[in-house]
């Protein structure tokens, strides 16, 4: 597991990217232009209709610090390639750099602890979303358990869904980016820990576009 032990303020945060090598190059440049301490990228750059070995160079040129994804696993090991825009075949390049790309990392921001993640810590697949409860939610507790309780881990930082979320736990808050894709709407946020908000931009076209901002609570009490 990646950790990055300097505290971090404001982060950029990259969902889903599945290969929209345009709108990271968008992205990344906006993130630069607002002086982000740090930018992430939460997984899944390939099976997409652009160019995968594009956004990977692009991602290395700004010191991305990226996790895998599922598509990344299903990609290096083959499977899954009947998906619509799958990722048929891997530069050598690229290929080594997805690789070693770790399922996890942690960072240290000026609020707590994160854990950067593609789905939910470890699980690569789980759709967490904001309506996720009760029996949905059995196959990740002892997951979700275990960062609760864990005195490091304030924040989940997460993708996956294509949705964008900040979703309050006892003892953990997660926040989900979203995605590039179509289906989004592409876009990307920035946490700022300071501030206590996350701020959405969409990309769908034209310039970068401000959403509503999102209040960043901190985790609910533990129970005594």
């Amino acid at each position: 597991m990646h950790f990055d032990v300097r505290p971090l303020g404001r982060i950029g945060v990259l969902g889903d990217v599945h290969t929209h090598a345009d709108r990271v190059e968008r992205a990344l440049e906006a993130l630069r232009e607002m002086g982000v301490d740090r930018i992430l990228c939460c997984g899944d750059l390939t099976d997409g209709p652009g160019d995968l070995d594009r956004c990977v160079a692009l991602l290395q040129e700004h010191d991305v610090l990226t996790v895998a994804g599922n598509h990344e696993r299903w990609a290096l090991a083959g499977t899954m390639r009947d998906l619509p825009h799958a990722t048929l075949e891997l530069t050598p390049a690229t290929r080594e750099w997805i690789t070693a790309l770790p399922p996890t990392a942690r960072i240290a921001t000026t609020n707590g602890g994160a854990l950067v993640c593609h789905a939910v810590a470890e699980d690569d697949m789980f759709f967490l979303n904001e309506d996720t409860r009760g029996y949905a939610l059995q196959p990740v507790m002892p997951i979700l358990r275990r960062l609760m309780l864990d005195p490091e881990t304030t924040y989940m930082i997460a993708a996956h869904t294509h949705r964008r979320m900040v979703r309050r736990f006892q003892g953990l808050v997660v926040v989900n980016a979203g995605t590039l894709h179509d289906d989004g709407p592409p876009g990307f946020v920035v946490v700022d820990f300071d501030a206590k908000q996350v701020l959405p931009y969409d990309l769908a076209q034209g310039p970068v576009v401000a959403a509503e901002p999102i209040v960043l609570p901190d985790p609910a009490p533990l129970p005594r």
